[in-house]
């Protein structure tokens, strides 16, 4: 790839070396990335705790720091807050919890940007060839709003957020569907063993092991460390590491 520098990455604190992601991109061209947006690209992780903190809060719980976040991250959603709340929730209490947070949420997400050098990867990798689409299980309008106003929408074949007729589909309903849908917009024909997801949860694991295709996770993401390693999940320090980990993944294939 031209003009390949990548930098240090937040986790990591270690810089990618241009010959590493160079090899594993020429072995790839035709290789395609679904990226997760929520904690992903967009640095949210902060915001989305404290937005749970206080809808956990706004229902008699007590607050939820960063560690209590990723030890119970699940999906359903209801299940999370389950985890963090240890009891059932009534209908009122789930209400009030999901207007709360979305709330919390939105006020807060000017605060959250890309992690650091999104865009320039984003175009080193388009300029080898690497096709890139997006998929969040976040609000479609919202995603797409923040998606353009961070200057990064045109590196994308597709943005895909949930609309309110496929709000309760798991990321594995989601993902198929948004892969079926890929062969509209790609010029050359996809095959799975061309595809890495990269994302921060194991339900981004779950899917694509489910749909056929490869899975780098960030390790500072939303979920137990402890249970990707008994899984022997991949796990990246950063950005770059999990561009360079999916890639070699799908070279091996």
């Amino acid at each position: 790839m031209d003009g390949v520098s990548i930098g240090a990455d937040r986790s990591s604190g270690q810089a990618r070396s241009r010959a590493d992601l160079e090899r594993g991109a020429s072995e790839t061209a035709t290789a395609h990335i679904v990226w997760d947006w929520n904690g992903t690209l967009l640095d949210d992780f902060d915001i989305s705790v404290e937005a749970a903190s206080t809808a956990c809060l706004k229902v008699g719980g007590r607050p939820v720091g960063h560690d209590d976040y990723r030890r119970c991250f699940t999906r359903p959603v209801r299940a999370f807050y389950e985890r963090l709340l240890a009891s059932a929730l009534s209908d009122e209490q789930w209400h009030t919890i999901v207007e709360t947070y979305h709330d919390c949420y939105r006020k807060s997400l000017p605060r959250a940007q890309l992690r650091p050098r999104t865009t320039e990867l984003l175009a080193e990798l388009s300029r080898s060839g690497v096709t890139h689409s997006l998929l969040s299980m976040g609000e479609h309008e919202e995603v797409t709003e923040v998606v353009g106003r961070l200057g990064i929408a045109e590196s994308f074949l597709t943005i895909e957020g949930m609309h309110r007729t496929v709000r309760t589909e798991t990321k594995r309903q989601a993902l198929t569907r948004h892969l079926a849908g890929l062969a509209g917009v790609r010029t050359q024909p996809l095959r799975m063993e061309q595809v890495v997801l990269i994302g921060d949860t194991l339900d981004d694991s779950e899917a694509a092991a489910a749909a056929g295709v490869a899975c780098v996770l960030l390790d500072d993401g939303s979920f137990d460390r402890s249970a990707a390693e008994r899984l022997e999940l991949a796990v990246a320090p950063g950005l770059a590491a999990a561009v360079e980990a999916g890639l070699r993944m799908i070279a091996a294939r």
